[in-house]
């Protein structure tokens, strides 16, 4: 599998940004009654429940929201999560409930996977494993399109589905992919057929750890150019080739100093509002040692964005559509992109070309 060494996509579950009115939603974990009685027996954990579905689980993923029921737990002082200090709010801490957030920063492989209960009375503690995922690298594995999402703890993983669409909008669909192999630190699938964008779901212990979008909300060219798009350039000669990063076929471009490849739009089915896009990717593989730079450019040379590359291996970017256009000052449709020859040194100048799209 290529190890892709740019803009590799990084992430962590932030907060639940609607804590509040989740907890309100479910007040009824706070009767009056529970909140009034203090006792002064050992507390004790029964069991732990995703906040959002009040399902019980085994595993949690780092970030989110917790019930945590059980019994003496009013005059709870501390909560760890591995041994890592989560901090709480007394208000949200009854006789029988407390609802906890995991920290971000909570150890999840090769730790104790035991959650900590502190009370002025005593300590109780519960088998209780941890979840994330932190990244995710692309690439062919046994001839296959393959996904290896990295974090963990992926141990006693049953379950990946990529999932696009959703229930409110009537077009969600879900796809398993093939487990290829897993360790604790990272878990390797092979890509379902038919999936362009999605998001990767993984499945531990009854809790479920969100990747960030695979894919792309528009496509331009995976195996092929997708969408009416066209390709062109100067001063060089383009082709496509079985060189790949993923799938079956990328673009070769064979080019004098500051020659260009281009892709033009024709799609006659879309407009491109720039304004419903954040990004664009691609990968490029520089193939002799003379190309270590490009220039990418959007509808016009204006500006553009240099790419530094490491030559023989593929190269993944991701770059904001405000890199090339500050708020306020782009264009209404997206019409041309363009890859400039920028190395400066002695020609011919080799690159590969793969997986170009706009995520939303």
């Amino acid at each position: 599998m290529k190890k892709y060494s740019r803009n590799r996509v990084n992430f962590r579950y932030a907060a639940f940004i609607v804590a509040l009115t989740l907890i309100s939603a479910c007040s009824n974990e706070f009767n009056q009654s529970d909140l009034s009685s203090e006792s002064t027996e050992p507390p004790m954990i029964t069991s732990v429940a995703d906040a959002t579905e009040n399902s019980t689980v085994q595993t949690g993923v780092l970030g989110n929201l917790y019930y945590i029921k059980g019994e003496n737990l009013a005059t709870t002082t501390s909560i760890k999560y591995n041994g890592f200090d989560a901090g709480f709010n007394p208000t949200l801490v009854t006789n029988n409930t407390i609802i906890s957030q995991i920290p971000l920063g909570a150890p999840y492989i090769n730790a104790s996977n035991k959650l900590t209960v502190e009370t002025l009375y005593g300590v109780a503690e519960a088998d209780f494993s941890l979840l994330t995922i932190t990244d995710f690298d692309e690439g062919l594995v046994d001839g296959v399109n393959a996904v290896t999402l990295n974090g963990g703890d992926f141990t006693d993983a049953d379950q990946v589905l990529f999932v696009s669409g959703s229930e409110d909008d009537g077009n969600l669909v879900e796809r398993e992919a093939r487990i290829i192999n897993k360790t604790a630190s990272a878990i390797t699938v092979e890509v379902p057929d038919g999936v362009i964008q999605a998001f990767i779901h993984v499945f531990v212990n009854g809790a479920i750890a969100q990747s960030t979008s695979y894919g792309f909300n528009y496509p331009i060219f995976t195996d092929e150019l997708i969408n009416g798009w066209e390709l062109g350039g100067w001063d060089g000669t383009q082709e496509l080739s079985t060189e790949v990063a993923l799938g079956s076929t990328s673009i070769r471009r064979e080019s004098l100093s500051w020659g260009g490849l281009t892709f033009v739009s024709n799609d006659m089915t879309e407009d491109l509002v720039i304004a419903d896009y954040s990004a664009i990717n691609f990968q490029i593989y520089p193939a002799n040692s003379e190309t270590i730079r490009v220039a990418c450019a959007l509808n016009d040379f204006d500006v553009q964005v240099e790419l530094d590359l490491v030559p023989g291996e593929w190269n993944s970017f991701s770059i904001p559509l405000t890199d090339f256009y500050p708020p306020g000052t782009a264009p209404e449709l997206i019409t041309r992109i363009d890859f400039q020859e920028f190395s400066a040194g002695t020609a011919p100048f080799l690159f590969y070309v793969d997986q170009v799209g706009l995520i939303e």
